[in-house]
Formats: C-alpha cells, sequence, structure tokens
C-alpha cells in the first residue's frame, strides 16, 4: 500500500510559512544535504524550527502526527526528482530553507497530494 499523501491546502499552508521563514532574518540556514536528510528522517518541520525560530506555525502538523508523515512523504516524492541537480531543476545553489520551498511548489506541481472528495450529488445540474 503506497504512503498517505496530504492534502493540497497542507502543502499549500507549508509554503506559505516557508514564505514567512525566508523573510526573517534566520539563525543559519539548513545545507541541501540536511534537508533531505530532515525530509528523510520526517524532522524538516522541526529543523525549519531550528533555524528559524517561531517563524512558522507547524502546530498543524506535530511531529509523529499523520498529518506531518503525509507532508515529509509528498516532500520525500519531490526531492527524489530534484535531489543532485537543484540548480538545473530550481536555480538553487545554496540555500535550504529556499530548497525546502521550492520542494513544496514541485510536490504540488507533481500532484503528490490527495484531491479533495467532492459528493456530485450534491452539485446542482446545470
Amino acid at each position: 500500500m503506497a504512503a498517505a499523501l496530504p492534502p493540497l491546502n497542507a502543502l499549500t499552508h507549508l509554503g506559505l510559512q516557508l514564505a514567512a521563514a525566508v523573510e526573517i532574518e534566520l539563525r543559519g540556514n539548513l545545507s541541501f544535504l540536511e534537508v533531505y536528510r530532515a525530509i528523510g528522517d520526517a524532522r524538516l518541520l522541526q529543523e525549519i524550527e531550528r533555524v528559524a525560530p517561531g517563524a512558522c506555525d507547524f502546530s498543524a502538523y506535530p511531529p509523529g502526527s499523520a498529518a506531518c508523515a503525509a507532508l515529509h512523504e509528498s516532500l520525500r516524492r519531490a526531492a527524489a526528482a530534484v535531489e543532485g541537480n537543484e540548480r538545473r531543476r530550481l536555480g538553487l545553489i545554496s540555500s535550504g530553507i529556499h530548497l525546502a520551498l521550492a520542494l513544496v511548489l514541485e510536490a504540488i506541481q507533481q500532484c503528490y497530494w490527495l484531491a479533495p472528495r467532492v459528493d456530485v450529488r450534491a452539485v446542482p445540474a446545470a
């Protein structure tokens, strides 16, 4: 059975939180290797909190939760497509925070998320 993926709004929420982290002055940054390792260990959100304390609200994705695991699965799939080719594929050379944001966008673009279920019987006929 395939690993669970997050809903689209979870990925967009993460992207908005990462954009806030980019805006503030960081206490250092993450390397690409640190980002990939953190994704593999399902700890990316904690690592971002470490370098940008208070900049992001990840309370909807507690460590070890199904929501957190789904986000990391989506990012893991996106990372597999770009690792080693960050400059060519994403135009990035060193910033791990920017890489994390780009991976969110890649996950959205590649549809590594669950589409909402819509009850078509509730939609009025045209």
